[in-house]
């Protein structure tokens, strides 16, 4: 992951955790027609905001931390999910 997006071997950490994050919401053949974070928490997990390790994005600045004319946002690399949305 680290190596085919060019990120730093720095995010290795990062890297690991956007990993076990992905596995334990995709299907494994230990656990029959559910995902291993299924079999836990009895809900289907949501996916639809993964994104590629290591890909451009854009972070939003709120409206009380910018000012008038300034952009709405930073460009970044995306490193994984924060822990707060976890």
């Amino acid at each position: 992951m680290l190596a085919g997006k060019g990120v730093p071997k720095r995010f290795w950490p990062e890297a690991v955790l956007w990993a076990t994050y992905v596995l334990n919401r995709s299907p494994t053949l230990s656990v029959k027609d559910v995902t291993p974070e299924e079999a836990w928490s009895k809900m289907k997990p949501s996916i639809h905001y993964f994104r590629v390790f290591g890909c451009l994005a854009y972070a939003h600045i709120e409206d009380v931390q910018r000012k008038k004319l300034v952009p709405k946002s930073v460009k970044c690399v995306h490193l994984g999910i924060s822990e707060e949305l976890q």
